[in-house]
C-alpha cells in the first residue's frame, strides 16, 4: 500500500532511563545516512525492528546524536552584509 507524503512520518522516540533513542523514519535519505552509519559506527547506530509490510525503518541511535538547531535571528544589516560577502565571492570566483 503507497502511503501519501503526510503518511510517511519520522518518528524519535527516547526515555530519560536509557542513553539511546529510536529512530524510525520514511524518509529516504535519512534512511541512507542511517544506513551508512549503522556500518561505520557498528557500535553506535543499529538497526532496529522493521514493521511488517512498512516500508519505514528503524534504528538506534545514541541520544546525544538528537540535536535541536534552529536558524540564526539576522537583523536586515546583518542579511544585507551577508548579501554582500556572497556577492563578493561569487565575483572573485568568476574566471576572466
Amino acid at each position: 500500500m503507497q502511503l501519501s507524503r503526510l503518511e510517511m512520518e519520522t518518528i524519535i522516540n527516547y526515555n530519560e532511563e536509557e542513553k539511546t533513542a529510536n529512530i524510525y523514519t520514511h524518509n529516504k535519505s535519512l534512511i541512507a545516512k542511517l544506513e551508512k552509519l549503522s556500518v561505520e559506527r557498528a557500535g553506535e547506530c543499529k538497526p532496529a525492528y522493521n514493521q511488517n509490510g512498512s516500508r519505514g525503518k528503524s534504528f538506534d541511535v545514541p541520544k546525544k546524536w538528537i540535536k535541536i538547531t534552529p536558524t540564526r535571528i539576522m537583523t536586515d544589516e546583518q542579511l544585507e552584509k551577508r548579501r554582500e560577502q556572497a556577492k563578493h565571492m561569487r565575483l572573485a570566483q568568476k574566471p576572466l
